[in-house]
């Protein structure tokens, strides 16, 4: 099978709300994080982490080889989202799990009015232990999931035809963090770690082909 490993630095600020003043069983915790350095660009689709949002335009120039002159090739405009709420529980004091939603959609729409689009769902669960409760907690934090990827891309044959190429995937990832929660109030934490992450993908319906990504956030 075909790998390959990438690696990624990036942070993650995530922030929880705690539906009791102290972090003890039974509690409840809904969490959201904002990707502070990850990669928006088309090709970063196996690592899907964050809230966050993102537009953009693109125009591509040419020179032409007799003369040396620069004309306008191409141009497309971008729009990239992604979610992922997560709801816990804390099943022992400083000790919650629960599940992991992650969505991206990544569109590239062409001055042709041709479009490009990337998408891809991730189901998982958490678990994160807390060491104390003070007003600077440090935590670990562990998780995996599955899910499926969807590539659409415009293409033009050899004959100038053109037509769309569709890849879809499925998706598996093991992820582990460590960080510290600050305590805003009593009922409202920020949390800021560094996760690593491992993807596998492997395409549906296609044998002996696979591919692995490795990121860190």
């Amino acid at each position: 099978p075909a790998m390959k490993q990438v690696l990624l630095l990036a942070l993650l600020i995530a922030t929880h709300l705690c539906l009791s003043a102290q972090i003890k069983k039974g509690t409840f915790m809904l969490e959201g994080g904002i990707n502070l350095l990850g990669d928006w660009s088309y090709d970063s689709k196996p690592f899907t982490e964050g809230f966050g949002i993102s537009f953009g335009t693109s125009d591509y120039f040419t020179r032409y080889y007799l003369t040396g002159e620069e004309k306008f090739w191409d141009s497309y405009k971008t729009m990239n989202y992604s979610l992922s709420p997560r709801l816990g529980y804390f099943l022992f004091r400083n000790f919650v799990v629960g599940p992991d939603f992650r969505y991206l959609r990544n569109t590239l729409t062409y001055s042709s009015n041709s479009k490009d689009s990337y998408k891809t769902e991730l189901y998982g669960i958490f678990a994160r232990k807390y060491f104390g409760n003070n007003k600077v907690t440090p935590f670990i934090e562990g998780g995996f999931g599955f899910g499926v990827s969807k590539m659409s891309t415009s293409e033009t044959s050899p004959g100038g035809a053109h037509y769309k190429r569709i890849e879809r995937r499925d998706q598996f990832y093991l992820c582990g963090a460590t960080g510290a929660s600050y305590s805003i109030i009593s009922k409202l934490k920020i949390n800021l770690l560094v996760k690593f992450q491992h993807t596998r993908e492997k395409l549906i319906n296609t044998s002996n082909y696979s591919t692995s990504h490795t990121k860190t956030l």
